[in-house]
């Protein structure tokens, strides 16, 4: 269903515990499995962002965690904030699937994910896709 060549951020062994700043290489993290993706241009009615997020297995009473996507025109330039997902919170334990709309005339599109908050961990997986043909709606859960 996904392409390959548009994960933002790709299944890795390593749950993300830890905030993730973006990447600015088109070269896949071992570690994080982020990347800068190359869309080249983007439909003209947009393309959805899709957020597939693990069950969390922390031990968080008030942690969040948000992931947001940046926008570029060249890889090793100034990213801009593009799109924030609803946060995630230590309540929302279940795996989420999250979708929204993006139309841009960036180029480069890379992510970061932002953990808040002190009391306890948060660990989840993530996947992050560029869905084209994907509904254009944010669904949860």
């Amino acid at each position: 269903m996904f392409d390959e060549l548009l994960q933002i951020k790709t299944l890795t062994a390593t749950p993300v515990t830890t905030t993730e700043a973006a990447m600015a290489s088109e070269t896949r993290d071992a570690t994080t499995g982020q990347a800068c993706v190359d869309i080249s241009k983007c439909p003209q009615g947009g393309m959805s962002i899709v957020v597939i997020a693990s069950a969390d297995t922390g031990t968080s009473s008030d942690r969040t965690q948000t992931v947001r996507i940046y926008g570029c025109d060249t890889v090793d330039g100034t990213y801009v904030l593009l799109l924030t997902f609803p946060t995630l919170t230590y309540a929302d334990t279940t795996a989420k699937r999250l979708v929204m709309n993006l139309a841009t005339q960036y180029k480069y599109l890379t992510n970061t994910i932002t953990l808040a908050n002190s009391n306890g961990t948060m660990s989840r997986f993530y996947q992050i896709y560029i869905g084209i043909g994907e509904m254009d709606k944010m669904t949860g859960g």
